[in-house]
């Protein structure tokens, strides 16, 4: 048994992510804080960022091992994929489960308005300039860049959160690239796109039987309901890093530790089509 699995295994459940947040720290100041060169040169060279990329960016500030802002961290990377590129980003704005959240009426997802809890760079990409936010009451994505309006568009129309009319599909028709910027994998959310992509295909229930009504007020100001899927309380029993170390290579998806943060990347499509392979062998994320 590794280390990690026994500590687990010891410690109460609401003990390791604070044990792991500590552990992160710990090992960030060992490592001398990244300049803004540095992280440019990790983007360019281990993330292979380029201009005109798509980017799918999960991220964790405080997990981030630099010197500089987030704000300047985002400049860098729209830099980096210039105009013709795309930037998107997780923007739910509510931490319960999204069958909890649904379950009350009372809730409105505030497209213009609704702080994301996704972390810092996702709110600052959120207000930046002519960014643009899906309006599904759950699994809001912020997108900037070129093609932005395209990508996040009818995404109050998809039934499953991160199906064929989500933002997670659409990027893929421009080969987008999924990044971690100070997190591991277990922030892959991208996993459930093949999932709701192949809806009851898939051998495991990850979505809930009811559809709930979820409110949305859209940027004109107009109250819209949506119908929408939640995650089922399954998907709690997965483990994305261990099914990505056994079943991808790594010219699909690689992970990093640069300063002492950890950063990862993914070939969006080809991983798409690995897990839908995978699938159908019922070879998923929540049987490793």
């Amino acid at each position: 048994m590794g280390i990690k699995k026994l500590i687990c295994k010891i410690l109460p459940a609401h003990q390791v992510p604070v044990l792991r947040q500590k552990y992160r720290l710990f090992r960030q100041r060992l490592h001398r804080p990244m300049s803004e060169d540095d992280f440019r040169q990790a983007l360019t060279r281990q993330l292979r960022v380029r201009k005109g990329d798509t980017l799918f960016i999960h991220s964790s500030i405080n997990y981030l091992n630099v010197e500089f802002s987030a704000f300047k961290a985002l400049t860098i990377l729209i830099d980096l994929v210039g105009e013709e590129g795309l930037l998107l980003f997780p923007a739910w704005h509510f931490e319960d489960r999204a069958e909890d959240y649904l379950q009350n009426e009372d809730n409105i997802f505030d497209v213009k308005r609704s702080k994301t809890v996704t972390g810092l760079l996702p709110e600052l990409a959120r207000r930046f300039p002519n960014a643009q936010r899906s309006a599904h009451p759950t699994t809001s994505i912020v997108a900037i860049g070129k093609n932005a309006k395209e990508v996040i568009s009818g995404h109050e129309t998809s039934l499953y959160p991160c199906g064929k009319s989500s933002p997670y599909y659409k990027m893929l028709k421009y080969d987008a690239k999924i990044i971690g910027l100070g997190v591991s994998s277990n922030f892959l959310s991208f996993v459930h796109c093949p999932e709701d992509v192949m809806a009851k295909d898939f051998p495991f229930q990850t979505r809930t039987d009811r559809t709930f009504s979820g409110k949305v007020k859209l940027p004109t100001g107009e109250l819209i309901a949506v119908e929408t899927l939640a995650a089922h309380k399954n998907i709690r029993n997965r483990n994305i890093p261990a099914f990505l170390k056994k079943h991808v290579s790594k010219n699909i998806f690689s992970a990093y530790r640069i300063h002492g943060s950890e950063f990862f990347i993914a070939d969006a499509n080809a991983l798409f089509d690995q897990m839908g392979e995978l699938a159908k062998k019922r070879i998923t994320i929540y049987n490793i």
